[in-house]
């Protein structure tokens, strides 16, 4: 993270914000923050922080720089994952940020120009020019027509969500067919466990890489094929990670974006968890574990991250997949899908796995049966809690 008593950029951003974004003027006035902008690391870290809740609540003109009212601003809605939509304004000169972003990782990860890219999406962006060789298909389309439409274009490069593209692999199993030959496969928007890099690996016979993004940053960190750790995708992001209660394994992701002015974002908190390797030069990001929101909640106030749980079940034999859902009482929900006929002994395995992490003083009911994932297109969360909160 840079030095905000150095970093000229991050000064003048918060500067600007103190004065001419109505959000900030109010976020910040109680706390001390001056005009102009930090004088150091401590004075940054005591910046309050903005949540989607906040974001929310604020009317659009005020999160918007009061300079730049009416001039052409690009609006788009976040997947809503967390509850409901949210509003995100942008200026083009943060859009090129990201976008040249998206590009270099895609180019880190194998991609080369000229290759033609499939991509399934909710949404489409028609500001890439025509050379660029991308076709979008909608991830609310079912399984077997996304399957067509990748055998007819055949496509170097595959990109979609992660339970799109499983359910694609899957298609291709059940059919016994084998997918077009393809250089690269690009999974994003929810967690990629080592269970599920495996799934794809399998049902697609081509190198993976994982995206990292929200709606109000763009791409935020890659993995390309085979490497352990994440590559941040823009120096004009600063990322900072903050400790959770009583939890070691994960921590808590906060984002600036010194490259958008027009609707700054300081000092946001994501919501979502990361996972650090504090044994490599750096510290690098080895895994996005979940969102903060989804830690299972014990009766002492501590929390337990997402990544625990999932470290626990993933190689539990005979385990197709699985839903862990904590109640408002604090008891435990767990539906498994299972490969074989032993469902009484990997009940019970999962049961144990669980109060290993847990301990025992949670009730934990487990039943195998077929998880339901929701709609085309929504995200999957396999792990969540309703304790504490409204879910």
């Amino acid at each position: 993270m840079p030095d905000p008593a150095v970093d000229p950029k991050l000064k003048r951003l918060m500067t600007d914000a103190a004065r001419h974004v109505a959000l900030y003027r109010r976020l910040w006035g109680d706390s001390g923050i001056h005009f102009d902008g930090p004088s150091s690391a401590a004075d940054f870290e005591r910046v309050p922080l903005l949540d989607k809740a906040a974001l929310r609540a604020a009317a659009p003109e005020d999160r918007v720089d009061d300079r730049r009212h009416g001039r052409n601003v690009v609006k788009e809605l976040s997947s809503g994952s967390s509850g409901e939509p949210l509003a995100v304004f942008s200026d083009r000169a943060a859009w090129l940020a990201r976008h040249w972003a998206f590009l270099r990782a895609l180019l880190a990860c194998g991609y080369r120009p000229g290759q033609r890219c499939l991509l399934l999406t909710s949404r489409r962006s028609a500001r890439w020019p025509a050379m660029a060789r991308l076709t979008y298909a909608s991830i609310t389309e079912d399984s077997e027509s996304l399957a067509q439409q990748l055998k007819a274009l055949r496509p170097q490069i595959l990109y979609g969500p992660l339970s799109t593209l499983e359910l694609l692999a899957k298609w291709f199993t059940a059919h016994a067919e084998r997918p077009p030959e393809l250089a690269l496969v690009v999974s994003t928007a929810e967690q990629l466990t080592h269970g599920r890099l495996a799934a794809l690996k399998q049902g697609f016979g081509a190198p993976i890489a994982d995206f990292y993004g929200m709606t109000e940053f763009g791409l935020v960190a890659y993995r390309p094929p085979g490497s352990p750790v994440y590559i941040p995708a823009r120096a004009s992001l600063i990322l900072e990670f903050l400790p959770l209660p009583g939890e070691q394994a994960s921590e808590q992701l906060v984002i600036t974006d010194l490259a958008e002015r027009t609707s700054p974002l300081i000092r946001y908190d994501t919501g979502d968890l990361a996972r650090r390797d504090r044994e490599r030069t750096g510290c690098p990001i080895v895994e996005f574990a979940g969102r903060s929101f989804d830690c299972l909640r014990l009766a002492n106030g501590q929390l337990v991250s997402p990544y625990r749980i999932d470290v626990a079940l993933e190689y539990s034999p005979g385990l197709r997949a699985f839903e862990v859902v904590q109640r408002a009482d604090f008891s435990i929900d767990v539906m498994l899908e299972v490969a074989d006929e032993d469902a009484t002994r990997i009940c019970a395995f999962v049961k144990e796995k669980l109060e290993s992490v847990l301990g025992s003083g949670y009730p934990i009911r487990i039943v195998a049966g077929t998880i339901n994932r929701g709609p085309p297109g929504s995200k999957f969360r396999p792990i969540r809690s309703l304790a504490g909160h409204n879910g």
